[in-house]
């Protein structure tokens, strides 16, 4: 008999510096960050309006729900935005695993 256990935990990187935190599934990035002190909420209040939480998913973008169009729309007005982007108050971790993320400074 084969057991598989299922993680109801993520390990997110947040780099530069390199931050590791373990963080519940179901939380946002955003969320993830203020745990560990490297980030804030934006002057939105995290609401997908002021892109001040862009940050680029360079590993585990599979265990983070998808972009809506909202977030989509924002991350065109936003600095410097790649098919890895993503703002930290949308992108909610779905699913345990290792996720790596680099906050992008505003240009």
């Amino acid at each position: 008999m084969t057991t598989v256990k299922l993680s109801l935990r993520a390990r997110v990187t947040f780099q530069d510096p390199a931050v590791e935190v373990e963080v519940p599934i179901g939380i946002t990035l955003l969320e993830a960050a203020m745990t560990s002190g490297t980030m804030e909420v934006g002057s939105c209040g995290g609401n997908s309006k002021c892109g001040g939480c862009h940050v680029r998913v360079e590993e585990g973008a599979q265990y983070l729900s998808t972009a809506t169009e909202r977030e989509e729309a924002q991350l065109e007005e936003v600095f410097d935005a790649r098919q890895s982007s993503r703002l930290a108050c949308q992108a909610r971790i779905i699913a345990g695993g290792d996720i790596v993320v680099r906050r992008v400074s505003p240009g």
